[in-house]
């Protein structure tokens, strides 16, 4: 079922309380399987951002890919992404922090908070990029925003699993690991 325009405005508003660290933010998550499953509609709301951020960079398929082929390809791997992460922390979660309990919690939190990091990635390069900025301030600017994202990640899982600081990165580290493995698969099979 989509949800309402208020339930995603809702879902956004406590995506912005958690990017000021306010665990106030939490509560405007559920705590159900059915709540996770929702929450999946983050990745509709980030998908024009996703293509257009495509269009700006390129496609990760050879050139000579018909447009066509090359856009399913890239969506494929988008819709991808959005379901690594989550499938790998759910089954590692018991050895990691010793339960599952507060996987959907996040996962709803998590969810919604891609939104925002995605909308700063790409207002952020739109900004650099129309300032025509050089590589070095492109660096500085990009990596300042990336340690950002981690805390934010590292405090979103913190208030939503109830965790202990290196437990919280712990998260993040899969998280992580899982987006970079992800890359390197899709980026192999681009390849041939």
């Amino acid at each position: 079922m989509i949800p309402s325009r208020a339930e995603v405005t809702a879902w956004l508003t406590g995506a912005l309380h958690l990017a000021r660290f306010d665990a106030a933010g939490t509560k405007a998550f559920g705590h159900t399987g059915a709540d996770a499953g929702r929450s999946f509609f983050a990745a509709a709301v980030v998908a024009p951002m996703f293509l257009l951020w495509t269009l700006m960079h390129g496609f990760g398929t050879p050139a000579s890919t018909p447009l066509p082929y090359a856009l399913v390809y890239e969506l494929l791997i988008y819709a991808g992404g959005w379901l690594v992460f989550p499938v790998v922390l759910w089954q590692i979660m018991p050895a990691v922090i010793g339960s599952r309990t507060g996987f959907a919690h996040f996962l709803c939190a998590y969810n919604w908070t891609a939104v925002i990091q995605n909308a700063m990635f790409l207002a952020l390069d739109i900004l650099l990029t129309s300032a025509h900025a050089p590589p070095a301030a492109r660096g500085f600017f990009g990596f300042a925003l990336l340690i950002y994202v981690i805390l934010y990640g590292w405090f979103v899982a913190r208030s939503t699993l109830g965790l202990a600081a290196g437990a919280a990165g712990l998260v993040v580290a899969v998280d992580m690991l899982t987006a970079l493995a992800w890359e390197g698969f899709t980026d192999s099979l681009a390849g041939g």
